[in-house]
């Protein structure tokens, strides 16, 4: 087939978020097609009293069947033919095809329909001015007062006598004191105060690292809450095929069989991807949102960063796929820098 092609096609954009794509290949196109299908089938097939490869065409033609060969080269043809009418018309195409052939025979124009799903386009998404409505909020208070520092105390006396005196002992074992020599053997510290600095400086990092990620978390909420796009059905169930798998793998850590596990729930995965279809279009919204902003402002995952974590986790897992474990830290990296742009608005 031509390496270049202007195959005329007309679309129309449906309300699932797919598009309707109608065209034809040229009957001398699709002829050409036909040949080149049974000169590749004929090297393959095995005829008896005929070497391979070296039987006539039309025994050939004879055992494969006519409908047979004309649908395997209107495959080739609609193939070839539908990523050039993609880049035509700049559809940004997503999952697998739906394919229909409305006409095919030798001689003919072969005629067909394609509905596919696609990237839906973003648009009215001030994402800039939210970010710094956002980001204009007070944040949380990391402060860690000395009412904090006491109740964590506590907490580390009451796990340390628990464990000391076991769970039979546990309501008659005696109130703890706090000593210097107590505290050494809870890890590296000098001294009683020594442990309330670091103790003090371990509760402010949490209460950062909380406070953190409920500013972010609220940047999410406001970004997809009021996003008006029509979201492709592909998109919803691969997420959710992407969460029920996660779910799988967690319990199967745990050592536990996943189908006995939603059995003792009392639910079906059917059941789970129901309660799970919120949370499903809220990631694919974010999703959507974090690559509409990176192709809007130009921004890229640092290779140097994804080159040490591909790197990193190679040295621990010899076998994981190199291309797969790339994409995946481009992905992360990228989203990252997404986030660190959207913080940065004021």
């Amino acid at each position: 087939m031509a390496d270049h092609h202007s195959y005329k096609a007309s679309l129309k954009k449906l309300d699932s978020g797919e598009v309707e794509i109608k065209s034809e290949v040229p009957a001398a196109e699709f002829d050409e097609v036909i040949e080149t299908t049974l000169i590749e089938i004929r090297k393959n097939i095995e005829i008896p009293g005929f070497r391979k490869g070296a039987a006539p065409e039309k025994l050939v033609r004879e055992k494969i069947g006519e409908a047979a060969l004309l649908y395997e080269a209107a495959e080739h043809a609609i193939s070839h033919a539908y990523a050039h009418i993609l880049a035509a018309e700049k559809v940004d195409a997503i999952g697998y095809p739906k394919v229909s052939i409305t006409k095919i025979a030798a001689g003919n124009p072969l005629a067909f329909t394609i509905t596919t799903a696609v990237v839906p386009e973003i648009k009215d998404l001030d994402y800039k001015k939210i970010a710094a409505s956002e980001n204009a909020k007070k944040p949380e208070t990391s402060e860690v007062t000395d009412a904090d520092l006491e109740k964590a105390i506590e907490e580390v006396k009451n796990n340390f006598s628990r464990s000391a005196a076991g769970k039979k002992d546990e309501k008659t074992a005696a109130p703890l004191e706090l000593t210097d020599e107590l505290v050494k053997t809870w890890g590296e510290f000098k001294d009683i105060a020594d442990f309330k600095d670091k103790l003090r400086s371990n509760l402010r990092a949490e209460k950062e690292q909380r406070a953190f990620e409920k500013k972010r978390l609220s940047l999410i909420e406001t970004l997809t809450k009021d996003l008006k796009v029509s979201i492709p059905a592909v998109l919803i169930e691969t997420e959710l095929a992407r969460m029920s798998d996660q779910m799988k793998h967690d319990i199967e850590r745990m050592g536990l069989k996943f189908d006995d596990y939603i059995k003792h729930l009392g639910k079906t995965v059917d059941d789970l991807k129901k309660e799970w279809r919120p949370d499903a279009e809220k990631r694919v919204k974010l999703d959507l949102i974090l690559a509409h902003i990176a192709r809007a402002e130009s921004l890229s995952a640092d290779k140097k960063r994804v080159d040490e974590e591909l790197a990193h986790i190679r040295e621990h897992h010899k076998d994981i796929d190199p291309e797969r474990a790339r994409a995946y830290f481009e992905s992360v990296l990228l989203n990252q820098a997404v986030f660190e742009f959207l913080e940065k608005q004021k």
